[in-house]
């Protein structure tokens, strides 16, 4: 096993295909240790050259009520929060603590943006 730092696309590339490979490998085994070490690599070139920053707190509440295929007046009757939902859709107001619990589908921790 020789692993080398991935500094271009051909080499993620390599890795990447490496990986495909090694996929399915024993844990602890030389091609499982093999196959963690490459996910690393390509793991930390993803960061570098392809990183996306997560969603802000609206963008996710969007994307969710979409998927639930909601509209704003029906989460107005559903919402505690009734009169401050056309000023989030607007985003005239954040979302508070309070508001982000009444959604029970989407777990807390998702509205929470890692620092970098």
């Amino acid at each position: 096993m020789i692993i080398e730092p991935i500094r271009t696309e051909a080499d993620y590339e390599d890795a990447m295909a490496r990986i495909d490979e090694l996929w399915g490998s024993e844990p602890g085994s030389p091609e499982g240790d093999e196959l963690d070490v490459l996910i690393a690599l390509t793991g930390a070139y993803e960061k570098k050259h392809y990183h996306i920053d997560p969603p802000d707190s609206l963008s996710l509440l969007e994307y969710r009520l979409d998927q639930l295929g909601l509209t704003e007046k029906e989460i107005q009757r559903v919402m505690e929060f009734r009169k401050k939902v056309p000023e989030i859709m607007s985003r005239e107001s954040g979302l508070s603590p309070e508001i982000i619990q009444s959604f029970k589908d989407i777990p807390f921790e998702a509205f929470l943006v890692p620092a970098d």
